[in-house]
């Protein structure tokens, strides 16, 4: 099923968020897979899937098991991560997932779903491998799904973590991973730092991984504008129902959920909309100047909120556990 995107005009800017559900009359969805549109000099897309042996190298594990797919109102709207919460505590049977804010919201209308579910490893055949979203429990970020994408600002907010109440079958422990700020990177270890990023992908209906990404924080002269503290832009391969993927970052054997996916920026001169309706072509030079993804950077704000979203869902476990006893 074909779906569509917004894309907004600034200063000769484009930006358009990857996931499903965003809708613009006659822009239909970037597919944001780089390269120099020649497959006979290099290859021109990262990724992997389930499929491949190179799945399963130990650089990728446990972290290759910890995504899913975000369904709300019956749809596709884009992609999780499980998160490790083990150094804050214990949930027991319930699940907390990052992904982007403007997933949860119709962008058409700014109206936020009301029924949400996580689908493990994008597995949208197996009802066992499913979970219902609690929204209630849930942490979003202060994400204007009505506010003026063109600004540098925008993607600031897009996050949210979400509770996956009650036992998910086919979901074991292993898939997790934990956050890291990102700008705590550099100055944790000397050792090199490698990217990758793992989302669901529409074209082969499941989850792949892009395994091998430039990443470079924003700054004022590039298309991000540097209007705000991590925002990074990235050449990880993707495309539609990838907004709320991660991106992990691995030093040495350790592996940490780094930045949320939220979308792409393309230069409207260089990829002009009545030549380019749905942004540059697949295979296009990834530049930061002309076309490149971007994610929200976990920082300080999104680890405090994941902090005291665990001690909230503790608290209330505990306090229906003195009731369950008290009426036993």
């Amino acid at each position: 099923m074909r779906q569509m995107v917004s894309a907004f005009r600034a200063v000769g800017i484009f930006l358009a968020c990857l996931g499903f559900g965003l809708a613009a009359p006659g822009a239909w969805l970037q597919a944001n897979i780089f390269g120099d549109g020649d497959p006979g000099n290099g290859i021109e897309d990262s990724r992997i899937d389930m499929g491949s042996a190179a799945w399963h190298d130990r650089s990728r594990q446990p972290w290759n098991m910890g995504a899913g797919t975000i369904h709300c109102e019956g749809r596709n709207r884009g992609s999780a991560m499980i998160v490790d919460t083990r150094e804050f505590g214990e949930l027991g049977e319930g699940l907390i997932l990052t992904t982007s804010a403007h997933v949860l919201y119709d962008l058409e209308s700014g109206r936020r779903f009301e029924q949400c579910r996580f689908h493990y490893m994008g597995l949208d055949r197996l009802p066992g491998y499913q979970g219902a979203i609690d929204l209630a429990r849930s942490r979003l970020g202060d994400f204007d799904p009505s506010g003026a994408r063109n600004q540098p600002g925008f993607g600031k907010e897009d996050w949210a973590l979400l509770y996956v109440s009650g036992i998910v079958p086919g979901v074991s422990g292993s898939g997790r991973v934990r956050l890291r700020p990102y700008a705590r990177l550099a100055d944790e270890s000397a050792q090199p730092i490698h990217y990758q990023f793992i989302a669901y992908s529409a074209a082969i209906r499941g989850i792949t991984i892009s395994t091998a990404c430039r990443v470079v924080e924003s700054n004022g002269g590039d298309l991000g504008g540097g209007g705000w503290a991590g925002h990074l832009l990235d050449d990880c391969d993707s495309e539609g129902g990838a907004s709320g993927g991660g991106l992990v970052a691995s030093i040495g054997a350790e592996h940490y959920l780094v930045g949320i996916r939220s979308g792409a920026h393309w230069d409207g001169a260089a990829f002009p909309q009545s030549r380019f309706p749905s942004g540059p072509p697949d295979g296009s030079s990834w530049d930061v100047h002309s076309n490149t993804n971007f994610s929200r950077a976990i920082d300080e704000e999104l680890m405090g909120n994941l902090r005291g979203m665990v001690y909230e869902l503790q608290a209330a476990f505990e306090g229906k556990s003195a009731f369950q006893m008290l009426n036993q």
